[in-house]
């Protein structure tokens, strides 16, 4: 049994025709998904659109809270909890070898646990890796994970320009079709190909209206492609997937029985998921003391947003579906992102006593001195005010002439 995962970092899964109907256009990578055979799931999302969290979720089938891997800087080497077993150690204890290609400095970063790293055989690169034959050489069950950046990479060089999206989608499919080259596709008895989450492209900012649209399609759509050995035509499933499902559906081609905790549902299973929650930061750039504050149930035809500064929002696929549809329980809706999501309901208490702080702030300024006496009346105080802020300019101007002397 030979597993091939391929993994491309940022792919925009709703820049792509087969998975958007909206796309005018079919692009070079649409036809080469087409050509390839295999089935595209076309409702594919991360609970958490960036690449540690994400991946985490793909390692262990599990949301963040249950992983470890809570914010954007939480990597696996350095958070996932090491009492689930991730996918490596599922095929790991079913006899099968492991190879990947995680380069160093994404290694010293984090991407992955000290464990795994132990019990899989890593090369240094994708072109390390296509040179090394090690396929040719293995007549044993192995799982390849590859990683290309080549997408990311391309929304680098062309600073998240329009164009990028087209870059990198034929960067990927030169990658690709290097590799299917040299093997065979129907060397492998199953192909995962999949992305961890999507990204802003210069012709989105001006959709951004409020913080919790950067939980969008965007970013946290991704792609999802399965391909069985054999597979000559293409297919799509339009049913409620995640990236937590590749580690159930490996469990199930392997024969190998899952945790009973995992969140992720086989792809192979008939009963997809009924909603799937995301959860992320505001504050794009990673930053000490960053957290979640921003939220996103996500059902297969509305999605209800959530944020801490601008409030609550329902969005429906299409207006036929919120004109046909049902009334959507907002108070459900809350309890399980409560319960799902690994900051709502500590950052919502959190924010209920910033705004206690206002009100306290306000009872304070009308309140007189315990002897009964008043205090300074708002024109004192704004007074007091500027004159300070007047002594802090000074000081600072008088310490920054200082330092020259």
């Amino acid at each position: 049994m030979k597993i091939l995962i391929l993994f491309c970092d940022m792919l925009r899964a709703n820049r792509l025709k087969t998975v958007n109907k909206d796309i005018p256009y079919q692009s070079t990578f649409d036809k080469w998904i087409r050509d390839f055979g295999g089935c595209t799931y076309t409702n594919c999302y991360t609970p958490a659109p960036d690449t540690p969290r994400s991946l985490a979720c793909f390692y262990t089938g599990l949301y963040p809270k249950q992983n470890g891997c809570k914010t954007r800087l939480e990597w696996p080497k350095y958070y996932q909890n090491s009492e689930n077993p991730t996918i490596f150690k599922l095929l790991h204890n079913s006899k099968y070898d492991t190879f990947t290609n995680f380069s160093p400095n994404e290694l010293k970063t984090g991407v992955l646990n000290n464990n795994d790293l132990e019990i899989i055989t890593n090369f240094k690169s994708f072109q390390e890796f296509y040179n090394s034959k090690v396929i040719d050489k293995r007549d044993r069950n192995s799982c390849y994970f590859l990683t290309l950046n080549d997408y990311h990479q391309c929304v680098e060089d062309y600073s998240s320009l329009k164009r990028a999206d087209k870059k990198g989608q034929e960067q990927l499919i030169e990658s690709f079709e290097l590799f299917f080259k040299k093997y065979d596709k129907d060397l492998f008895d199953y192909i995962f190909i999949f992305s961890d989450h999507g990204c802003v492209l210069s012709d989105d900012y001006s959709r951004f209206k409020k913080n919790y649209f950067l939980l969008d399609d965007n970013r946290s759509q991704i792609f999802m492609h399965l391909r069985k050995k054999g597979d000559k035509s293409a297919c799509k499933d339009n049913s409620l997937r995640t990236v937590m499902d590749i580690y159930p559906s490996i469990a199930e081609i392997i024969n190998s029985p899952a945790p009973e905790n995992l969140n992720g549902i086989s792809l192979f299973d008939s009963n997809p998921h009924k909603f799937i929650v995301v959860e992320d930061a505001s504050s794009f750039k990673p930053c000490l003391g960053m957290f979640n504050d921003i939220w996103r149930y996500k059902e297969k035809d509305f999605s209800y947003y959530l944020s801490i500064y601008d409030g609550e929002e329902l969005k429906y696929e299409n207006s036929e579906k919120a004109m046909n549809s049902q009334k959507v329980n907002i108070k459900k809706i809350t309890e399980i992102v409560s319960e799902v999501s690994c900051s709502y309901e500590e950052i919502s208490k959190r924010n209920g006593i910033l705004k206690s702080y206002a009100e306290l702030k306000k009872e304070y300024s009308i309140m007189c001195f315990s002897s009964g006496k008043k205090r300074n009346n708002y024109l004192k105080i704004y007074s007091y005010k500027i004159f300070s802020l007047f002594i802090k300019v000074i000081q600072k101007l008088y310490f920054n002439i200082f330092k020259f002397f």
